[in-house]
């Protein structure tokens, strides 16, 4: 559930909203937001952004790792509100379209419900809107490069979706992982480093490999998308992820 911001390293915020993270990375007078929460979440987001504004930072872009709806869900408002642009690696932008959908199902979340951390999880979401996410007509496509406030460089991690991606700030000692790794996820059950159930992967193998690409980044700090950061290097994340993976 929402949670406490808390500053991970000089202008890169993480804020816990209903299960899920979404980080601010402050440039100067110039934010750049990553991810956006679920639907229901907009109000603690826009509260967030208020924050910041008062101390003279405007929101300049919002990033996305993915296009799940609990990382899409106040995307569109931003950007038809305030007319912010909004950016995603090029395989993924037939996602935020909504032109296709790789996200989890009703009926494979049904299947799981008898277990009581799932029917919690499930509750939660369901108050915040669920897979309810407004579409973005024309979202922004990268490949290698992005250029947004904040020196993100795009590390495409596909797998959990097709487009899905990293953002390494190398200059802050930062790794965002989205969906990668996670260190706390209320269907897992675990905290610490490790794996999503393979449930929310669109192709298992493809994202376990783009994962272990990602270890060799220099990094002092992990921030996955679901549960608190990591302080360590992404190698050690990465390794301990991998030694409490089934089989």
């Amino acid at each position: 559930m929402p949670g406490e911001t808390s500053q991970v390293a000089d202008g890169v915020f993480v804020v816990p909203g209903t299960h899920v993270n979404w980080v601010m990375v402050v440039d100067g007078r110039d934010v750049t937001l990553v991810d956006t929460g679920y639907h229901g979440d907009a109000d603690q987001l826009r509260a967030g952004l208020d924050e910041v504004g008062r101390h003279g930072a405007r929101l300049a872009a919002v990033v996305l790792t993915h296009a799940h709806a609990d990382h899409l869900g106040s995307a569109a408002r931003l950007h038809d509100e305030l007319g912010v642009p909004v950016h995603a690696h090029q395989d993924e932008l037939a996602h935020v379209r909504g032109d296709v959908v790789q996200q989890i199902g009703t009926a494979q979340v049904a299947m799981r419900a008898w277990r009581p951390r799932v029917l919690r999880w499930t509750v939660d979401v369901l108050r915040v809107g669920g897979p309810k996410a407004d579409r973005v007509p024309d979202p922004i496509g990268f490949t290698t490069e992005l250029d947004v406030p904040g020196g993100l460089v795009p590390v495409p991690t596909p797998g959990h979706t097709d487009g899905h991606c990293a953002y390494h700030l190398p200059e802050r000692g930062v790794l965002l992982v989205g969906d990668a790794m996670a260190t706390a996820h209320l269907m897992s059950g675990l905290t610490g480093p490790h794996l999503l159930p393979a449930v929310f992967d669109h192709d298992r193998p493809r994202a376990l490999e783009s994962l272990r690409r990602l270890a060799p980044r220099a990094a002092d700090v992990v921030v996955p998308s679901h549960g608190p950061a990591f302080r360590g290097s992404p190698a050690e994340a990465i390794g301990r992820a991998f030694e409490r993976a089934p089989g």
